[in-house]
């Protein structure tokens, strides 16, 4: 074993394998940190170990030593400065006549003894001494109101404030460490989760199928492997049908064919034509079958941009060449990334069912949060709303009708449609506005964010009515 990979394994031997393992792992190491920083702020902030030779405790000790003396009785002052100068001996306090001294300096802007006369909290006549030393300590003389004198020493050290900017920036600190912790440890903890919501989302497209994740809790591990097992009993099932439709409707092709031939042989010319119709229904059923298997569950094929404006365009002339009423009302130059040849047929199976239950269609683009969005509008009756995800399903028909005849068709255009759309990472919506008819609407991703430029001495497609 590498000695460098030697730690590595080790932590993650010993990291919990488990959510609620690794959620508790994480709370107790930020409770160990918060007070690891803690601890260390104390000892870094704490005050010295011998509070005497704090400049401003000292002062606060000799406050309370001067108040005592200024109310005990002057029999009482010897055994009080003699008890005093032995529990304080830093401060050295002595009995002092209150003459003998040397001329009083300026005392009234030092900081020790302005701390000294605040703690006593009443006028206080205070003399200093001439310092033993250059960088002795603060000798001074003290007359309190009540006429106790005595001298003491205290450190002639500055103040030093209360560091409440190093506090705060401690806590604040602490603050963002835990929380850049506790985010880092989340993703890195939800980061399997993810991934297989991804692989989860991207199942059942035509998009090469997300990895699942081999790592990570045991939890998500289970749930992994589980979803592994049902993505290829799915898969199994949905190739076992595309492969029986296919070969169904591709062996009804030949039946047919001979049908057909022998029924131009029939003599009778309202039984041939009925049953040429018939043979002309079962051949669109075929056609419809192979297409919604080759469209809807095909695989993947070479995706390029496409200019959407000249797929609805082209879809249009398409219609009106056969004299549907069919017209776009407004369209834009954008690029989508797909297969043209999908995109078409999409648009035109909404196209034909607008022309077929409603009459006639029009055709208009429009931006949309998801990027551009295809509408085909017809004034037929509609689809209500229980029945719209019933109707993207395959072989659901809008008429209800059981029996095949001109006017239905046979339940595959708008499962198509689906399939093409959800493949292109598109949504496919019906709806049927308040002024009546049915609006299905197409909803892509831009390849590119800008709109393509016209083409110089031609016009952005403009409307065009159907011949």
């Amino acid at each position: 074993m590498i000695p460098s990979q030697f730690p590595r394994r080790l932590l993650a031997r010993l990291r919990p394998r488990s959510v609620a393992g690794q959620i508790a792992l994480l709370v107790v190491a930020a409770i160990v940190v918060a007070h690891a920083v803690a601890t260390l702020v104390f000892v870094v902030l704490r005050e010295p170990w011998r509070p005497d030779d704090h400049p401003g405790v000292a002062a606060n000790r000799l406050a309370t030593v001067a108040r005592l003396l200024d109310v005990a009785a002057p029999a009482e002052r010897t055994i009080l400065l003699r008890h005093a100068a032995q529990t304080l001996p830093g401060l050295r306090i002595a009995p002092w006549a209150g003459a003998a001294a040397t001329p009083e300096s300026s005392l009234d802007v030092h900081p020790v003894v302005q701390r000294l006369r605040d703690g006593f909290g009443q006028a206080l006549a205070i003399t200093e001494f001439a310092k033993e030393t250059p960088h002795g300590p603060l000798r001074l003389g003290i007359v309190t109101p009540g006429g106790a004198t005595f001298q003491a020493s205290l450190p002639d050290d500055p103040l030093r404030p209360p560091k409440q900017g190093a506090i705060i920036f401690t806590f604040v600190f602490l603050g963002l460490t835990l929380a850049l912790l506790s985010v880092w440890a989340t993703r890195a903890l939800t980061a399997p989760l993810a991934r297989l919501a991804g692989a989860a989302e991207a199942f059942g497209t035509r998009n090469d199928p997300l990895p699942l994740p081999q790592r990570g809790p045991e939890e998500v591990l289970a749930v992994s492997r589980a979803l592994d097992r049902m993505r290829e009993r799915v898969r199994r099932l949905i190739d076992d049908r595309t492969q029986m439709l296919a070969a169904i409707s591709h062996d009804l092709r030949t039946p047919i064919t001979r049908l057909r031939l022998r029924a131009e042989f029939i003599e009778d010319d309202h039984a041939r034509t009925m049953t040429l119709r018939d043979l002309d229904q079962m051949n669109g059923l075929v056609e419809a079958a192979l297409s919604f298997v080759r469209d809807g569950q095909g695989s993947a094929g070479t995706t390029a941009l496409v200019d959407l404006a000249s797929v609805v365009q082209t879809v249009c002339d398409g219609f009106g060449d056969i004299g549907a009423d069919v017209r776009v009302a407004h369209s834009r130059h954008v690029l989508v990334r797909g297969r043209p040849d999908e995109l078409q047929r999409a648009i035109t199976n909404l196209v034909d069912n607008a022309v077929k239950y409603g009459g006639a269609a029009v055709l208009s683009m429009e931006a949309c949060p998801r990027g551009i969005a295809v509408t085909v509008r017809d004034p037929g009756p509609g689809i209500p709303e229980a029945e719209r995800d019933a109707m993207l399903q395959p072989f659901v028909r809008g008429d209800r009708a059981r029996n095949l005849n001109e006017a239905s068709g046979f339940g595959l255009g708008l499962s198509i449609v689906l399939a093409i759309v959800e493949a292109h990472q598109g949504r496919l919506i019906l709806d049927n506005p308040p002024e009546g008819g049915l609006c299905a609407r197409i909803e892509l991703p831009l390849a590119v964010q800008a709109p393509l430029a016209p083409v110089p001495g031609k016009p952005a497609l403009p409307a065009r009515a159907a011949a």
